[in-house]
């Protein structure tokens, strides 16, 4: 049994990764996902805001196109929606939602968008921005909205903007920092004595575990979800064993399988 340490928030109700980690015939390891959640998420400025802006002409009938990014502003919307009038939520879901990866294309399909474009073919900002110019005539003049954190990359408005796009952005969560992150990370790792992954999704609340591990990597082994957290870690003194190439739970499973099987062979 190899144990799998995922630095993230589970989704809710099923996280694609522990489903993934836990169900796939293709290997003769059995792993075991245990979640260290790092970050704590809030509607903002207030819930009762983004429903009024989701009821307004302005975003249900002036607005054609919304583009969202993040898993939790995607959770985030869809806790709005689900309090929305009827009629003014059958008129949201024929609107085009522009998204980054598979899980979040996966949400906006189960609320009901039937027009959801990017997902598992945009894996970055820079990319889905690419398939909305592709897609939409910036002499069209159409309203588009972003969706958003707080914090966020400022890619998309950049691309967009700079290319004529009548874009705004509304925040809609935001982010903070939980306290006992190297608490139950030191936990955990007690726990998985045997060792396994420890799969870094962002640099964003990991400051602590970072620090513990330059002291004690020992049995771990680490992987990163994509180039921008490799980067991060590699400044900190932390070299991933392996990079997804995609941020998805298929892509970092397959290059764990084939990083085991290589050196199992070597």
């Amino acid at each position: 049994m190899t144990n799998v340490i995922l630095l993230k928030n589970a989704s809710i109700p099923t996280d694609p990764y522990h489903t993934k980690f836990t169900n796939s015939p293709s290997s003769t390891t059995t792993y075991i996902p245990h979640f260290i959640p790092l970050l704590t998420h809030t509607h903002h400025p207030s819930k009762e805001s983004t429903i009024e802006y989701l009821s307004s002409t302005e975003f249900v009938f002036d607005t054609p196109i919304f583009i969202i990014t993040s898993q939790r502003a995607v959770e985030m919307f869809r806790e709005c929606l689900e309090e929305l009038d009827i009629d003014i939520r059958s008129q949201i879901l024929k609107k085009i939602g522009y998204t980054v990866g598979p899980a979040t294309a996966r949400i906006l399909s189960q609320v009901g968008f039937n027009d959801v474009r990017g997902g598992e073919n945009a894996g970055n900002g820079s990319k889905l921005a690419e398939i909305v110019m592709n897609d939409v005539d910036s002499n069209e003049k159409k309203k588009i909205v972003f969706l958003t954190g707080e914090i966020r990359r400022d890619i998309i408005p950049k691309k967009l903007i700079g290319c004529g796009y009548d874009l705004s952005e509304r925040v809609i969560y935001k982010t903070n920092e939980r306290e006992d992150v190297k608490e139950n990370f030191l936990e955990t790792k007690k726990r998985a004595s045997n060792g396994g992954w420890i799969v870094f999704f962002s640099p964003q609340g990991t400051g602590s575990i970072v620090e513990e591990l330059k002291h004690d990597q020992t049995s771990w082994k680490i992987a990163s979800i994509g180039p921008t957290t490799e980067e991060y870690l590699e400044s900190n003194g932390l070299k991933p064993n392996v990079i997804a190439k995609k941020p998805d739970p298929d892509s970092l499973y397959e290059e764990i399988i084939n990083y085991v099987s290589i050196n199992n062979n070597n």
